[in-house]
């Protein structure tokens, strides 16, 4: 991984701007001309030149010395700086790229605005290099997206798991909790618990889904309502609400009512159910 030092350390500084990657461009010809010059010359002389005197040179030589020279192509070293600087220092516009330019646009500071359009990907007819750099873009958004998912929903997991655990304390010769979803993710359910008929462990079958939204929602997939439909009286799913850190228990009777059905030639594969019924706090 790259390692990159700053002469700043305010989290709001950044390198998406023109006279930065602009004096890195000019740093680097300056050094391939004369590469057994110092850099500390190849400065003097750029700041000593009216074309480039006004130029960010404590940040190009950061650069610089961080990945090497720039590309021979401006559009080439915009896109390099972009994406490394995602990597250095995220910035807040990331979240909405996934969604399209118009998007990106409206939070995109006028520097980082420009910086766009010199790679190209601004072009009402862009190129295909500039349409795959805009994707790569939204993939790490993506990515970065579907890591908090995850890490709430093994939040979640491990919530409903100690309080399974604890639970079960209380249930006479109840089996230990298992938390299946850490060695089988297709099970259809994320913990195999128990729950007390007539004094006597029965199994209880939990799949764990998180919520972070003012309106409590959830994805079923068609795997996991087939274990419902499959297990019924023994499968439960906990929604938790985790702005208010409340769970809501719901058997397959309360999902029952709100499942799609195949039609015709379709076949459904994911269900959003929204509970604008359910309130917690």
């Amino acid at each position: 991984m790259t390692s990159f030092s700053s002469p700043a350390r305010n989290t709001d500084w950044t390198w998406l701007r023109p006279s930065v990657i602009e004096g890195w461009r000019a740093l680097s010809r300056q050094v391939a001309t004369s590469p057994h010059e110092s850099v500390v010359t190849a400065v003097a002389r750029l700041k000593a030149s009216y074309a480039t005197a006004g130029l960010d040179y404590l940040s190009a030589e950061v650069i610089l010395d961080s990945l090497g020279p720039a590309a021979k192509s401006a559009q080439k070293s915009y896109q390099a700086l972009i994406e490394m600087e995602i990597e250095r220092n995220p910035p807040v516009w990331l979240s909405v790229l996934p969604r399209g330019r118009l998007a990106l646009l409206d939070v995109l500071t006028a520097d980082a605005r420009e910086c766009f359009k010199r790679t190209g990907a601004l072009a009402t007819q862009p190129a295909q290099d500039a349409v795959d750099f805009l994707d790569r873009l939204a993939n790490v958004a993506r990515g970065r997206a579907n890591l908090r998912l995850v890490e709430a929903g093994r939040g979640a997991e491990r919530k409903s798991f100690d309080l399974e655990v604890a639970r079960c304390a209380t249930i006479p010769n109840a089996p230990q909790v298992e938390w299946v979803s850490l060695d089988d993710n297709s099970a259809g359910f994320d913990i195999r618990s128990s729950r007390a008929v007539d004094g006597q462990p029965h199994p209880k079958l939990i799949e764990v889904k998180a919520c972070r939204s003012s309106v409590l929602q959830m994805i079923l997939t068609r795997n996991e309502w087939q274990t419902a439909c499959r297990y019924r009286d023994d499968f439960v799913v906990h929604l938790w609400n985790l702005v208010t850190d409340h769970l809501h228990e719901l058997s397959w009777v309360d999902l029952q009512p709100h499942m799609p059905v195949d039609q015709g030639d379709g076949r459904w594969d994911s269900a959003t159910l929204v509970f604008s019924g359910l309130r917690g706090n």
